[in-house]
């Protein structure tokens, strides 16, 4: 029989996928609304702030390192940003600007450098970073 934990993470790109689609396509209602612009920053805000809960809820890195902390805020939150921004921006234009949003977003999501940018950040903002 399999462990918990092997058979939890069957799942979790599955699961991943879902969560993602769904910001893409909230993303998508947002863009189509009548005041988009309003939609775009509420939408963003709102991400950020489940991102954050997320995080401390997950309960974080055990050590107190800034950079791993906010490396785990980026790996939470940036992905759900950049479905959620590519839904709004494929609203507009052709089915070329719609290939390349999808593109551009999906490169994003897979090449971000998620724990250089939060050492990064941790090391010009936060004191012992």
């Amino acid at each position: 029989m399999w462990p918990m934990s092997a058979s939890l993470l069957e799942y979790a790109p599955a699961v991943t996928g879902v969560v993602l689609l769904a910001v893409l396509l909230a993303g998508v209602l947002a863009g189509r609304s009548k005041s988009r612009w309003t939609a775009l920053a509420g939408g963003i805000v709102l991400i950020f702030a489940a991102g954050v809960v997320l995080t401390a809820v997950g309960g974080g890195p055990e050590n107190d390192d800034p950079a791993a902390e906010l490396t785990a805020l980026y790996t939470i939150t940036l992905p759900l940003l950049i479905a959620f921004v590519a839904g709004w921006l494929l609203v507009r234009g052709g089915w070329l600007r719609r290939f390349l949003v999808i593109a551009i977003g999906a490169f994003l999501l897979v090449a971000f450098p998620y724990a250089a940018a939060g050492q990064a950040t941790a090391t010009a903002f936060l004191p012992g970073g």
